[in-house]
């Protein structure tokens, strides 16, 4: 193509000055893009050839920036021998643009645009879907026939009904789900959107257009849920035949008997409508009398559970409740347990129904009874052991405690080693021990703070002469349990920390408190006295004798002390 003469539009748009025309002749082909340049060629040559009029729409790549494009060219008249094409260029970029998004956003949703003009018999698709259908050559315009010629077989006789349709204008809008088969041969699922887009000045269609989506991956995962669904279905059925054969086969083995219980509208009393060959055996019950007599099915229940259990059917009769319930029967002089239990449901005409079964449970009762007289016994047996521990464990105490104080104090006694008021100290120890270990055994079943209130009361009694205060801050003990023999050690760590202060302290106040933190108990006995060096009381009597009382369960012990007094803290949990 060779140019004879340029407009300054067309030069501005080729971003050129040069009205040199072999010079532009040769720039024209060589900015055509180079996805479009074979296209436009073979259409140039074609047009040619012909002498037909071309229009193409492309893009240009100029100063490294593409433009859309349209031109248009129309042959030389006829007998013009110098055979000049006159020709119309349309930079098209900024009404492209739009396009572009639109095409981007059709992109996204996998969808197609396309026309079908009914007077030409021609089907248009814009190139995207020329790439999506495989086409070689790029064609975008088919034969409308050849279109629908590569509709699935299956699919063909409906699309075309429904296509006819729209070009007689019976219907405005359709949408069609078919296959069609793709240039390479694969096919694809659409789902296509058609409609009547142009019509002439009498109404009649002359186009349809509409959007192309591709739908093959949602319809082949509808296939494998298909799929899936009746290998699904399948097996819930072989499930339900097992499972009914299960239950017949449960039904036959065990002594389970099946009945209907009827309330017809308007009655107030039901009867029993159906009754299993196993329901008359279990029951002992003959079929013809309680037919006559509704109130004979419950001739055989107990007599002692007879009003509860015919109450109980009554008020599920009133109130259309399902039943359940246990009692015992006298079959023939013999005494059963049963479980009845039954399903109401409501018939068209007003009908209740209950659906039941009842089973002998005599075995499993027997079985029962058995099993509680034994852990009865084992029980009886564990506590009498457990209080026979207990008793040793507290002989024990009484030994370690105040029996051996008492042995010493004899001993001392006897040969004239402790003046008279010592010997009365001795005494009172003994004293107290004792009756913490009485109030321990009190305090069974109950908390901390119902020994350590008792040991508050004798301390005041015994001080209440002296000049020193004892302060009790133990309400916090009431939420804490322990077995008797720990709040005998605790109450006896408290007791020796008290009994401390009062002879060696020197101290004015004594306190002791009782506190939860983060969940561990803590008790701590402090006084407002002289202090005294641990170096040199670590191997006081007192002292190890609380160590050794918190170490044996298991506590912990912190012991402080200086010039402004002492404090003992027990942690009656390890953190």
């Amino acid at each position: 193509m060779d140019f004879v003469h340029a407009s300054q539009a067309l030069l501005d748009i080729l971003q050129t000055h040069s009205d040199n025309m072999p010079a532009l002749s040769r720039l024209f082909p060589s900015v055509v893009h180079p996805e479009d340049r074979a296209f436009f060629a073979d259409l140039l040559r074609n047009a040619a050839f012909q002498l037909q009029p071309v229009t193409w729409e492309g893009r240009l790549v100029v100063a490294r920036e593409v433009k859309s494009v349209r031109l248009d060219l129309s042959p030389p008249p006829s007998g013009d021998l110098k055979r000049i094409w006159m020709g119309v260029l349309q930079d098209l970029t900024d009404v492209k643009a739009p396009q572009d998004r639109f095409e981007s956003v059709l992109d996204a949703a996998q969808a197609y645009t396309w026309r079908r003009d009914m007077h030409s018999g021609q089907s248009q698709f814009g190139s995207r879907w020329a790439r999506f259908a495989k086409h070689d050559n790029g064609e975008t315009n088919l034969p409308s026939d050849d279109w629908l010629a590569k509709v699935h077989p299956d699919d063909a006789s409906k699309v075309r009904a429904q296509v006819q349709a729209l070009e007689r204008g019976e219907v405005d809008h359709y949408t069609l789900l078919y296959r069609r088969q793709l240039e390479d041969g694969s096919w694809v699922w659409l789902r296509v959107h058609a409609g009547i887009s142009e019509r002439d000045e009498a109404g009649v269609p002359t186009a349809l257009s509409g959007v192309i989506f591709d739908v093959t991956a949602e319809m082949e995962e509808r296939g494998r849920s298909a799929a899936e669904n009746r290998e699904l279905r399948g097996e819930l059925y072989d499930t339900q035949l097992a499972l009914e054969r299960t239950a017949y086969e449960i039904t036959e083995n065990i002594r389970v008997g099946t009945y209907t219980m009827v309330l017809k509208p308007g009655d107030d009393l039901a009867y029993l409508g159906f009754m299993s060959r196993r329901f008359l055996e279990i029951t002992g019950l003959e079929e013809a009398e309680v037919r006559a007599d509704p109130l004979r099915a419950f001739a055989c229940v107990h007599p002692d559970d007879y009003d509860d259990f015919v109450q109980k059917n009554a008020h599920a009769f009133v109130r259309r409740l399902p039943f359940r319930e246990e009692t015992r029967l006298l079959v023939k002089g013999q005494l059963r347990w049963v479980v009845a239990e039954s399903i109401p449901r409501q018939k068209e005409d007003g009908t209740w129904i209950w659906e039941g079964v009842i089973q002998d449970i005599t075995s499993q009762k027997v079985s029962e009874q058995a099993l509680r007289r034994a852990n009865r016994d084992l029980v009886q047996i564990a506590s009498a052991k457990a209080r026979a521990a207990e008793r040793e464990a507290f002989l024990k105490d009484i030994h370690d405690g105040f029996g051996n104080q008492l042995a010493i104090g004899k001993l001392r006694l006897r040969r004239g080693a402790v003046p008279v008021e010592q010997a009365v100290e001795i005494i009172d120890d003994c004293l107290a021990d004792l009756r913490l270990l009485i109030d321990s055994l009190d305090a069974e079943g109950e908390n901390l703070w119902s020994v350590l209130s008792a040991l508050s009361e004798r301390l005041d009694a015994r001080t209440r002469s002296l000049p020193i205060t004892l302060e009790w801050d133990i309400e916090a003990a009431g939420d804490i349990h322990l077995p008797p023999r720990d709040m005998l050690q605790a109450a006896r760590i408290v007791q020796e920390a008290v009994s401390n202060a009062l002879r060696h302290a020197g101290a004015s106040v004594i306190s002791t408190a009782v506190r939860v933190e983060k969940g561990r108990s803590i008790i701590e006995v402090s006084d407002d006295g002289k202090g005294f060096d641990l170096a040199q009381a670590s191997t006081g009597r007192g002292l190890n004798n609380m160590r050794a009382r918190a170490e044996q369960r298991g506590w912990q012990l912190d012991i402080a002390s200086d010039s402004s007094g002492t404090s003992i803290t027990l942690h009656l949990e390890q953190g």
